[in-house]
């Protein structure tokens, strides 16, 4: 008989992804429509000079898919490869969580605040030639970044299969061109089965490929979509129910308020009513670090699992899993937090991904001693590929 593990957190998205959605967030700042932080204003990033914030953004991101520049089904066939060597019997099942990273320098959404109109902002047309020069630029950065982290011997040992930079310098030339971003802006033909919301061309792609491997390996994959508030028409076509229809489809949903919506912005109750009506479950990283890699970061308390109490007691029947047990943050402030709320309600979970480390699990072992009903609520979750690398080295002997 055959037996299914499941890994209740994990990410196969790509470096590809990754720069396309950079990409068309370059697009938007030169076509004047990207949402900063004052949605009216007409401010643009150093605009034709250093484009210094896109470029520390795109740094930041590679440190997310460092161990994997393959495709999506290499890394779940990693995945299920690994999961053999300790359990050649059983078959592993994935939990695959989408990442919205469009929003991450756009206009905050705080504690009740609405979604700012982003229509009226005032357009220009793209010259192709600007676009490219600066696209150039950023992509010049990236890869002397990524030259810069050559290697170690042990490295090489270690990641020969998974990542080398000549296949990162490599995909870097694949999306050296800005003329596909042109053509998607240009068109009005959708590019997912998904009409009703924004649509950029790296949240295209993931989508498209996640849905393509839900496709061809059926039963493998039950993903969850990403919902950013601030996504034009994402809350709607979630309504819809759009995304949950059919074979290929959608399973629950994740959150990421550190990139800068509060749990209880005024667009989210929407979100929280349909899935508790739909019996559709919601993961929420909810750890102090994260991305942006520090704890620190202006958006950081947003993920406060405290910020999530009304929500809980409101919906009773939404299933929310607080990712991460606090992500091993010295104080356990957010986990004791967590296993109060699993231990006063029947809607509550978290799950272990990102404690890498043997003296992060021993701090919250007293937890799981003293806590029955966490032992019910606690989830596995490997984090990949975000955490590939860190587990390689914790663990290296």
């Amino acid at each position: 008989m055959e037996n299914y593990r499941y890994d209740g957190h994990c990410h196969i998205f790509t470096l590809k992804y990754l720069l396309k959605e950079v990409k068309s967030l370059l697009h938007d700042v030169l076509y004047g429509t990207y949402p900063w932080h004052d949605p009216h204003s007409k401010k643009m990033l150093a605009t034709g000079k250093s484009w210094s914030d896109i470029k520390d953004f795109l740094r930041q991101l590679y440190e997310l898919v460092r161990a994997s520049a393959g495709s999506e089904e290499a890394n779940l066939n990693f995945l299920q490869n690994e999961a053999k060597k300790a359990y050649p019997s059983d078959s592993l099942r994935i939990v695959p969580l989408m990442m919205d990273i469009f929003y991450m320098l756009a206009y905050p959404l705080d504690k009740d605040e609405d979604i700012v109109p982003t229509k009226a902002l005032k357009s220009v047309r793209v010259d192709e030639r600007m676009f490219q020069e600066s696209w150039d630029d950023i992509l010049n950065d990236f890869a002397q970044h990524v030259k810069s982290l050559e290697p170690t011997h042990k490295e090489r040992s270690l990641l020969a299969t998974a990542n080398n930079n000549q296949q990162v310098l490599q995909i870097i030339e694949e999306e050296r061109s800005v003329k596909p971003t042109l053509q998607m802006k240009s068109s009005r033909a959708m590019t997912t089965d998904f009409p009703g919301f924004y649509q950029t061309e790296g949240f295209c792609y993931h989508l498209n490929n996640l849905m393509d491997l839900v496709r061809k390996r059926k039963g493998e994959l039950f993903p969850f979509i990403a919902i950013d508030p601030r996504r034009e028409g994402m809350i709607n076509e979630l309504l819809s129910g759009s995304f949950f229809k059919g074979d290929e489809r959608f399973y629950g949903v994740k959150l990421y308020p550190r990139m800068g919506y509060h749990p209880q912005s005024a667009p989210m109750d929407a979100v929280y009513k349909y899935c508790s009506d739909n019996n559709l479950p919601i993961t929420s990283h909810c750890g102090m670090s994260g991305f942006p890699p520090c704890e620190t970061w202006k958006y950081a308390d947003f993920g406060n699992p405290l910020n999530f109490e009304p929500v809980v007691k409101k919906y009773p029947n939404l299933k929310i899993n607080f990712a991460h047990l606090g992500s091993s943050e010295t104080s356990l402030t957010w986990a004791n937090t967590i296993v109060r709320l699993i231990n006063e309600n029947e809607n509550v979970y978290s799950d272990l991904s990102c404690y890498t480390k043997i003296d992060d699990l021993k701090k919250i072992y007293p937890l799981w001693i003293s806590n029955p009903k966490l032992k019910t609520r606690l989830m596995f979750g490997t984090d990949f590929d975000v955490m590939y690398r860190i587990i390689l080295f914790d663990f290296w002997d």
